[in-house]
């Protein structure tokens, strides 16, 4: 148990409307403006010289919020109970039994809240699942603001309610009356900015691309072990020896992965959020996955087939899958699990297509 005081906001405003936060005042999280980040660099230790025992405030905050909304009963169910197993063989696929949620398709984000299935967030309905926001800070270091207006190119932090694991939290990019419909580099140095303050390596950021989302958003989690996709060979095929940019395909794997390394963070920033912008004007539907401190994001690529009309989530893209049905939690195997992400996957002839839009878009970023 994280042991931080509750922070306390002021009621939200009866006049809100679905995207506007006018009035509001919650807690807020601003970074240092000496960070890591605009250092450029992401990679080696030198960029994180404190005890990695020694707990973040980012975290501390994160987690001692997600755990006052367990306590006050906003979760469907307590998802620390769940049942998890490593599937046999040699890719190690995790299996979660958790009868009160499922994800058989992404989740959507409507005008006034989150809501596909189990997946639902309002701010008009429920104040409580908004937990802080988190912005860029004019300070060395960062600061916390007990009750703050939400400033513009800030990220919401809310509960969910079916929560998939520990400290599942979704992150929304937020500016006035605007809908963030498309992922850009603003929007994803905030969510690398969390990964990098939040200092957990359990901490895991997600993003799953839908042409039919109406708002972007991330989701986090924090998992006990790596996702399987994390323990599996890469072949580099990209390399930029002096701004340490690499770009490798991950080997032996049922769907198409791409994994980005550099120790240069606005690089890799860039390099990946027009690699996203390219992908999505090619109606190639991909995943993101952000892990270890935010030093590597997997690029994961699918594609509809008349075989399924829903594409998988980018927790279930790395190897972790959830059962609602204890005979389909018991029966699970390794065979059905690469069936499962082999029919989603984009084709060879369409990966190695994009292996050469990446390269030719990191040249043009390294040159």
């Amino acid at each position: 148990m994280v042991t931080v005081d509750q922070l306390q906001g002021d009621n939200f405003s009866s006049q809100c409307g679905p995207l506007s936060l006018k009035g509001v005042r919650i807690p807020l999280y601003r970074f240092g403006c000496n960070s890591v980040l605009d250092d450029g660099c992401v990679g080696g230790d030198a960029c994180f010289s404190e005890e990695e025992e020694e707990q973040s405030l980012l975290d501390s905050i994160l987690l001692a919020q997600w755990e006052d909304r367990m306590w006050k009963g906003l979760f469907r169910y307590d998802v620390t109970t769940s049942e998890i197993k490593v599937i046999d063989g040699r890719r190690k696929f995790i299996a979660q039994f958790n009868e009160g949620c499922g994800t058989d398709c992404i989740p959507k984000l409507g005008k006034s809240k989150i809501s596909q299935g189990l997946f639902e967030f309002s701010w008009l309905d429920r104040q409580e699942e908004l937990l802080f926001s988190v912005a860029r800070g004019e300070q060395s270091n960062p600061e916390l603001v007990l009750a703050a207006d939400v400033p513009d190119s800030a990220l919401l932090i809310t509960v969910n309610a079916s929560p998939v694991e520990y400290g599942h939290v979704f992150l929304i990019p937020y500016c006035s009356n605007i809908l963030y419909q498309f992922l850009d580099a603003k929007s994803l140095e905030l969510a690398l900015c969390v990964a990098v303050e939040v200092k957990n390596y359990s901490f895991r950021l997600f993003y799953d691309y839908s042409p039919s989302a109406s708002h972007i958003y991330f989701q986090a989690c924090y998992f006990q072990i790596p996702l399987p996709v994390e323990f599996m060979p890469s072949d580099t095929f990209f390399i930029d020896g002096q701004k340490g940019m690499l770009i490798s395909s991950v080997a032996d794997y049922p769907i198409k992965t791409l994994v980005f390394e550099s120790n240069h963070f606005k690089l890799m920033l860039e390099v990946v959020a027009e690699i996203c912008s390219s992908l999505r004007g090619k109606l190639i539907l991909y995943n993101l996955l952000i892990s270890d401190h935010g030093r590597k994001i997997f690029l994961f690529l699918q594609q509809q087939t008349s075989k399924t009309s829903c594409t998988l989530s980018a927790w279930e893209c790395g190897g972790y899958f959830l059962f609602k049905s204890r005979s389909a939690f018991d029966q699970s195997t390794e065979k059905n699990l690469l069936k499962q992400l082999s029919t989603v996957s984009i084709d060879e002839e369409g990966f190695q297509a994009v292996k050469l839009l990446c390269s030719n878009i990191a040249s043009k970023f390294t040159s």
